[in-house]
């Protein structure tokens, strides 16, 4: 038996319209996204405490969407009058918050290959950095020597001046740090599949050699984990929001 549904292409269109001195002042702007064959559009009853309102995960579940084959997310505030918190979780326990007004619509834009798969980061302070006293070693997948850097958190890009890590890899388990937000003290380096978000070790000798370093400069930059949940919270009485997803 096999289904009898044709995935379509979804178009998504942004118009601003404004005349302004007897000029229009507007925009437009079309997005087209292939193959979509699962859409779940509800209006969900937000009350003044946190609500999930939709999750991602590797297998469907219920409220449950599979991470790597969304493509787009809305939220919209149908209230006329209150505003409402929206707050958007990833793998590693990281969080941000949005006011979202009356009226007023979120898109959270998936990306358009993996999903929702390595799309968020946050954290306490600022995101790119260097830190000059971490150690490397070959055949290694550790950082280590770290003088208590309270930034380094997992998902963060990493890259060295002298030794030489896998292209592409990033922070992850980390070690001295709590919550991930505390003092470091050391750290393992990891590369994730584009497509899965699965997370391999990232050992120094398997791309080069002589890549032993003391003290040298390491360099965090923004790095992504996989977006889980997004709750919501009403300001004053309960409001509804509409929830509009669409996978591939």
């Amino acid at each position: 038996m096999a289904t009898t549904l044709t995935a379509a292409t979804m178009t998504i269109t942004i118009t601003e319209s404004i005349n302004l001195n007897g000029s229009a002042q507007g925009a437009s702007n079309t997005q087209t996204i292939a193959s979509v064959n699962e859409i779940s559009k509800r209006i969900v009853a937000v009350p003044t405490s946190e609500v999930v309102i939709v999750s991602f995960g590797t297998v469907v579940a219920p409220g449950t969407f599979v991470e790597g084959d969304v493509r787009y997310i809305r939220i919209t505030n149908k209230d006329n009058t209150n505003h409402v918190y929206l707050v958007f979780k990833n793998e590693y326990g990281h969080e941000c918050c949005m006011k979202l007004d009356k009226y007023q619509s979120f898109i959270y834009n998936a990306d358009q290959a993996s999903g929702v798969i390595d799309t968020m980061l946050a954290n306490q302070v600022a995101l790119g950095f260097t830190e000059a006293t971490g150690d490397t070693a070959d055949g290694s997948d550790d950082v280590t020597n770290i003088t208590a850097n309270g930034a380094i958190i997992p998902g963060l890009r990493y890259t060295h001046d002298n030794a030489q890590p896998v292209a592409n890899s990033s922070v992850g388990a980390v070690t001295g740090a709590a919550n991930g937000v505390s003092a470091a003290t050391a750290h393992t380096l990891v590369t994730r599949n584009a497509s899965t978000g699965a997370e391999s070790v990232a050992n120094i000798a398997s791309h080069t050699s002589g890549s032993s370093d003391t003290n040298g400069t390491s360099t965090y930059a923004a790095g992504f984990g996989d977006l889980v949940e997004i709750t919501a919270e009403a300001d004053t009485g309960t409001i509804s929001v509409e929830v509009f997803v669409a996978s591939t």
